[in-house]
């Protein structure tokens, strides 16, 4: 712990350019004394750190001294920063997470050329200010074993109460995720973070050893008992896009320009909506049971402009 506080020492310095003593310690939540001792056992490890007194003055680190780039390249350095200005923005004051931050952005001090090529961006328009605090909570409360609890948003629009063990967060399909342990539930979920509201922390519980495998294997079993085979007929018009949809091996070329897509969906009412989205260009061939239902959708969608 002692040698990654030092790290995290020379790389504020490095970036921040004159750091005081006082600021060191209340980022690291240590005495001033304990600083005064690491910056002395800096300076013995041969790293030039100097300090000037007075107002204004602090820490630096003496001219023509640059710190290496951690072992990564410039092509290797790239797309990491471009994920940690957008990770930065999402995660908001989190002090773990802001000293790995420092660390990318003393390499863009000296590779900034060779990062402006590309763009990544996790945020969600409606929930922006929410997904930061979300993404600060589910952290403390995965490091720290707490529960989390919070209402989420069904299908119905309503409200449900859900108290969990959180495992894992998950960013998927343009989607944050939370993947944890329904204590109302009794089972493994996944809960997408634009349905949830008002989460807060909750008490210490007993964490449950489970690999990663093991939880993919249970929403893939999951997955499969609640699907069904289902095949759909695309225009030759909106072909071109089903691979955004779709896995390229689900879909086939047909002689006369048009597309089957055959796949298993859940069967709810959103593999409905889904299937509207595509709009007149997507015909639902079986099963016959699902055809009949979107008929059924559609007058009732229908009736509502029917004056």
């Amino acid at each position: 712990m002692r040698a990654e506080r030092f790290l995290s020492i020379l790389i504020i310095i490095s970036q921040k350019g004159l750091v005081t003593g006082r600021a060191l310690a209340e980022h690291f939540e240590v005495s001033l004394r304990t600083i005064y001792r690491d910056i002395e056992k800096i300076s013995e490890a041969g790293v030039p750190i100097a300090a000037t007194g007075g107002k204004g003055g602090g820490y630096y680190i003496m001219e023509n001294y640059t710190l290496n780039n951690l072992f990564l390249n410039k092509k290797e350095i790239e797309p990491l920063i471009a994920v940690m200005d957008n990770l930065k923005f999402l995660f908001g004051n989190n002090p773990q997470f802001n000293d790995i931050v420092l660390k990318f952005e003393t390499l863009r001090n000296t590779e900034k050329k060779e990062c402006d090529n590309l763009s990544i961006d996790m945020s969600h328009f409606s929930m922006e200010k929410e997904l930061r605090e979300y993404l600060f909570l589910m952290n403390k409360a995965i490091e720290e074993n707490r529960i989390l609890e919070f209402e989420y948003i069904n299908r119905k629009m309503e409200y449900l109460k859900r108290v969990v063990e959180p495992i894992q967060i998950e960013f998927t399909d343009g989607h944050w995720y939370i993947i944890a342990f329904c204590t109302i539930r009794k089972d493994y979920r996944k809960f997408k973070l634009v349905r949830v509201r008002n989460m807060k922390l909750g008490g210490v519980f007993k964490k449950n050893l489970i690999s990663k495998e093991e939880i993919k294997k249970i929403f893939s079993e999951s997955y499969e008992k609640n699907s069904i085979l289902v095949t759909l007929k695309f225009s030759s018009e909106i072909g071109g896009q089903l691979s955004e949809y779709f896995s390229k091996e689900k879909i086939t070329l047909l002689e006369n320009g048009t597309y089957i897509v055959e796949d298993f969906f859940p069967e709810d009412e959103g593999l409905k909506k889904f299937i509207l989205g595509f709009g007149n260009d997507c015909e639902v061939i079986g099963p016959d049971k699902l055809r009949k239902k979107m008929v059924e959708y559609i007058k009732n969608i229908y009736s509502k402009y029917n004056d």
